[in-house]
C-alpha cells in the first residue's frame, strides 16, 4: 500500500450519488494504520500517535482497516495432513471459496474415493476446503456458517486475495476501537477501493469484521468508551484506536503495543488534547518521520514513546 497509490487511487462510494469518488484522506489513514502495523517496536515501550483531524468521521475505522490490510495472510497448508492431526470432537473453524464454517471436527471419511472431511452436519470435498484450524477453545455459541466476501479491489491490493477466504476463517482481533458504539458502527458500511484496479469496492465491515459476541470470525473489536470503566480488549490486539475525547481520557489505562488517539477539532472539548499531552510529558518523542507517514494538510500529529 504505497503513499502514492493511496494519494492518488483510492476512492470511496458517495452515498447520495452512489458513485465512488476520490479520498486522499481516507487513503492517509489507510497508510497511517498500515504503517504502524509494520513498524519494528522498541521492547518495554509502548508507542503513543495523536492526530487532529477537521472532522473524525471514518477515521478510527480506516486506520484499523489499514492496520488489519498489512497483516500477513494466512499461511497455506496441507489441509488434509491438517485434519488427520485433528482429535475428533475439537472446534474448528474451515473455509472454502464459498463458506466459513465454525463446528466440531468428526474425522476424515476416505472410503468414497476423494477424501471428505466431516464438521458439524456436512462433509466436505478435500479440494473444495482452502482452510483448516483447530480451536479447542471456540465455544458452541460461536457455531455457525457465513458466507465468504469476495475480495475487492482494495483487499486485492494489499496482497490479501489469494488468502483472503483463509484470512476470514482465522479469528485474529488485532485491534480493538474505544468510542461511540452508535457513531461507529454506521460507518462500517463505507466501501473503498482503488480507482481503475480491478474488482469492487470493500465495505469497511468485510475487513473489519468486528467481534459482536457470537462470530467465530473477527478481526476486531469495537469497544464502548463511554463506561465508567475501560472494557478489556482481545489478548490478541496490538493496537487500540480512541476515537475522540470520550474514549482518549483512558489512554493511560491501555496496555497495547501501539495507541492511536483520534481528535476532533470540531469539538469545543479539550480534555482529549489535554490527556494527550499529560502523557506525552511522561515519555520520549518520535518525530512523525520516523513513522514512515506524511500527514496531509489539516491533520496535526504528535507521536511518543512510553514504558510499557
Amino acid at each position: 500500500m504505497a503513499d502514492a497509490g493511496a494519494r492518488a487511487g483510492l476512492v470511496v462510494l458517495d452515498d447520495e450519488t452512489s458513485l465512488p469518488v476520490p479520498a486522499r484522506w481516507a487513503g492517509q489513514l489507510l497508510v497511517l494504520g498500515a504503517r504502524l502495523a509494520r513498524r519494528r517496536r522498541r521492547d518495554g515501550w509502548q508507542l503513543v500517535v495523536g492526530i487532529s483531524v477537521p472532522t473524525r468521521l471514518y477515521g478510527a475505522l480506516l486506520i484499523s482497516s489499514g492496520w488489519i490490510l498489512a497483516q500477513p495472510g494466512v499461511r497455506q497448508s496441507d489441509v488434509l495432513a491438517e485434519a488427520r492431526s485433528i482429535a475428533p470432537g475439537t472446534p474448528v473453524r474451515l473455509a472454502t471459496a464459498q463458506w466459513l464454517v465454525a463446528e466440531r471436527f468428526y474425522g476424515v471419511d476416505s472410503t468414497r474415493g476423494k477424501p471428505r472431511i466431516h464438521v458439524g452436519g456436512s462433509s466436505w470435498m478435500i479440494d473444495a476446503i482452502d482452510h483448516i484450524a483447530a480451536d479447542p477453545a471456540l465455544h458452541e455459541d460461536r457455531f455457525g456458517r457465513t458466507e465468504v466476501t469476495k475480495a475487492g479491489s482494495l483487499v486485492k491490493a494489499t496482497g490479501h486475495g489469494t488468502t483472503w477466504a483463509a484470512d476470514q476463517c482465522a479469528c485474529r482481533p488485532t485491534v480493538a476501537v474505544v468510542g461511540i458504539r452508535t457513531r461507529l458502527e454506521p460507518e462500517l458500511a463505507l466501501q473503498a477501493g482503488w480507482a481503475g484496479r480491478d474488482g469492487h469496492l470493500d465495505r469497511l465491515a468485510d475487513i473489519l469484521r468486528p467481534d459482536e459476541g457470537k462470530s467465530a470470525f473477527c478481526a476486531s473489536a469495537i469497544l464502548p468508551g463511554g463506561m465508567q470503566y475501560l472494557p478489556e480488549a482481545p489478548t490478541e490486539a496490538q493496537l487500540v484506536v480512541l476515537d475522540g475525547a470520550t474514549a482518549i481520557r483512558w489512554l493511560p489505562e491501555v496496555r497495547t503495543p501501539v495507541v492511536v488517539g483520534l481528535i476532533d477539532r470540531s469539538s469545543a472539548d479539550e480534555s482529549a488534547a489535554i490527556a494527550l499531552l499529560q502523557r506525552r510529558s511522561m515519555g520520549q518523542p518520535v518525530a512523525v518521520g520516523a513513522l514512515g507517514w506524511d500527514p496531509l494538510p489539516g491533520i496535526e500529529t504528535l507521536a511518543f514513546e512510553v514504558r510499557a
